[in-house]
This record gives structure tokens, C-alpha cells and sequence, in this order.
């Protein structure tokens, strides 16, 4: 019953809201009062009261005539959030890695024609590898 009671309501209410659109647009063209406030050279400011009573003039959406209910239809909004979350994820960063050694240097014979016998030498080994790192999950624009 309830629900039969309120389709009767919205049909009706749907029949009369086209021709109080109507009716509210051509009752806003009657009653437009030019602005006095930026009128003139140089756009002075002479008449403020004025503009602001225009303002909540034109702020009035709904105004009751009689006994004729104003209807309100509510409208969807859908919101998209400023923002997106970026998963985390997996990254490898080179890790140099150097470290000395001592090597065998063979004995032999110099330029001068003198022998230089068999030693062990410092020597450097530079190298590295790729270790795995995480990187987080983070906040970004959409």
C-alpha cells in the first residue's frame, strides 16, 4: 500500500515539476533588475546593499506560490579520490665490494739484466654484486 501510495506521488510530482521549471524561469526574466553595481566607468562600486540583496535574490531556488509544494529531486555525485595507492614493490641497487688480496708474483728477470726472485705481491680485488631491496607502498595522485 505504502508503495503504491508513493509511486501516485512521484508520477505527480514528476507531471508538475517540468512546468514549475517553466514558470520559476520565465518569473526570474520578469523580475531581473539590472546591476547597478558595476555599472557605469570603471565599474565604481556605488550601490553594494543592492548587489547584495540581488545575490540572495538569485540564491532563492524554490519559492512557494499558494499552496503548490516545491519539489526537490536529489542528484547523484560521484566523487573520484585525489589520490591512488601504488603497491610496493622490488628494486636491486649494485653493492660495490672491494677487498685486498696477496698474490704470487714469479721470480724473473728485470730490464737492468738483474734477477728479482719469486714474491707475493698485494693486489685489489673491485667487484660487487646486485642485492635485492623493498620498496614500499606509497600515495600518488590519481
Amino acid at each position: 500500500m505504502r508503495l503504491a501510495l508513493a509511486l501516485v506521488l512521484l508520477v505527480v510530482a514528476a507531471a508538475a515539476a517540468p512546468l514549475a521549471a517553466v514558470e520559476a524561469g520565465e518569473r526570474r526574466v520578469e523580475h531581473a533588475l539590472p546591476d547597478r553595481a558595476f555599472s557605469g566607468p570603471g565599474w565604481r562600486f556605488r550601490d553594494v546593499e543592492n548587489l547584495r540583496e540581488q545575490f540572495r535574490q538569485d540564491q532563492r531556488r524554490f519559492r512557494r506560490d499558494g499552496d503548490r509544494p516545491a519539489v526537490v529531486i536529489p542528484q547523484l555525485v560521484f566523487v573520484s579520490p585525489g589520490r591512488c595507492w601504488q603497491a610496493g614493490y622490488w628494486n636491486y641497487q649494485w653493492v660495490p665490494q672491494s677487498y685486498s688480496y696477496n698474490t704470487w708474483v714469479p721470480g724473473q728477470w728485470s730490464p737492468d739484466g738483474f734477477w728479482i726472485e719469486g714474491h707475493y705481491e698485494p693486489a685489489w680485488y673491485n667487484g660487487g654484486s646486485y642485492q635485492p631491496y623493498w620498496v614500499e607502498g606509497y600515495w600518488s595522485r590519481c
